[in-house]
């Protein structure tokens, strides 16, 4: 990787002079010269921004306790007879607090995983987009799938979603964990869930939410990639 420098005096001056850059910005090289990035700082704050406020938002709710989880969980009566809120609210509570804390620790994983690299606006549009897609995939593909609460569905998605960009483009680490998580849906689809792990959580898993989390992130990353292509079309 070529290492960054700092642009001459009277260049840094010139670019200031006309509002393209702010006081203190780096440059990095590219082939068409000198271009300013942003600093890392400002990038890591903006990529834990939304995980951090969903945990949060997570634990606030688990201590309502048993009317909060009954007001917003996934019922499929509830959301046909008018309560669509709950294909969305759904994701945020959970069966008890060890299910909780496993789940906001994997979006913590999921968010380290990003390394900085998305700003709040994206991991925003990302972790609704998803939730919604879980939801009405649950109404429409699952009818036997009565009752469901948890991030986890939104959270295989996710890690889709962060990891397949940078496998695609050669990190090795990315492609490996990915595969891991296609994997773990995989044996969950064909292997029924251990009582120890129903124990831990509280409650049966619903694994397919994870395998809707999985297949609407492939469609949030082909739309990703497609946006700039038809931007310049």
């Amino acid at each position: 990787m070529r290492q960054l420098r700092r642009a001459r005096p009277e260049r840094w001056q010139t670019a200031q002079a006309k509002g393209r850059i702010r006081p203190q910005q780096g440059f990095t090289e590219s082939p068409t010269g000198l271009r300013p990035v942003q600093s890392l700082p400002q990038r890591s704050f903006a990529n834990w921004l939304v995980p951090i406020a969903v945990a949060c938002l997570m634990l606030a709710l688990q201590a309502g306790g048993e009317p909060v989880y009954e007001a917003l969980r996934y019922e499929r009566a509830a959301v046909l007879g008018g309560q669509p809120w709950r294909l969305v609210s759904a994701h945020v509570v959970h069966l008890g607090w060890a299910h909780c804390l496993m789940n906001a620790g994997g979006l913590a994983l999921c968010a380290a995983f990003a390394a900085g690299t998305l700003g709040w606006r994206a991991w925003a549009i990302a972790i609704v987009v998803l939730a919604l897609g879980v939801g009405i995939l649950l109404v429409v593909a699952s009818p036997r799938a009565t009752n469901y609460a948890g991030l986890s569905g939104v959270l295989y998605g996710l890690f889709v979603w962060v990891l397949a960009p940078r496998a695609w483009r050669g990190d090795r680490v990315a492609l490996i964990v990915l595969l891991a998580v296609i994997a773990r849906i995989g044996w969950q689809m064909l292997h029924p869930p251990l009582e120890a792990q129903r124990a831990l959580i509280g409650g049966d898993v619903l694994v397919e939410a994870h395998l809707y989390g999985a297949l609407c992130a492939l469609v949030l990353c082909l739309c990703r990639w497609a946006w700039p292509h038809l931007r310049r079309a």
